[in-house]
């Protein structure tokens, strides 16, 4: 069955990563908290048969908040920035995200590993760039003519990053 791969290759990766009590429910959903904050939703898609991966990236800021909803849109039109990751937003917390599925077919533990690396540092790269829209700085190609800026911030390098079982 399908969802015995996904199931097999998330205890092979929590194994690896010594990750204890993995909780996969009956519907092929779990939560990964990676670095105490950052929570990846990992789910598998059973009509498609693929792994789709979410993760929420930060709120849309209130000042600026159309410009970065039309930026995160256009973005999904541009594979070299999105890298063929969809970003959305979730109405119900204000919150834009950023998934990705991959067909469960092609899909064993080193590519899962690889993958998932792959998401997490893109992951932290929009979380980057949407503090800086958070404190008011424009997307790249905006125009600020209708609504104010309000500052820069600066990025911080973290290490490798530590994960625990998600709510």
């Amino acid at each position: 069955m399908p969802i015995d791969t996904f199931i097999n290759i998330l205890h092979e990766f929590a194994s690896r990563i010594n990750l204890v009590g993995l909780q996969i429910d009956a519907s092929g959903y779990c939560c990964l908290d990676v670095d105490h904050g950052t929570f990846i939703h990992i789910k598998h898609e059973s009509k498609r048969d693929a792994m789709i991966f979410i993760a929420e990236i930060g709120q849309i800021p209130e000042i600026n908040g159309g410009h970065v909803m039309r930026y995160l849109l256009r973005m999904n039109d541009n594979p070299e920035e999105s890298k063929g990751m969809t970003l959305s937003y979730n109405l119900e917390s204000n919150n834009a995200a950023i998934g990705y599925q991959y067909p469960m077919r092609f899909l064993n533990i080193e590519k899962f590993e690889e993958f998932f690396k792959m998401f997490l540092d893109e992951v932290d790269r929009w979380k980057q760039k949407m503090e800086l829209y958070m404190q008011g700085t424009l997307p790249k190609g905006e125009d600020n003519s209708k609504e104010g800026e309000r500052g820069n911030a600066s990025s911080s390098d973290a290490g490798s990053p530590e994960f625990m079982v998600g709510a």
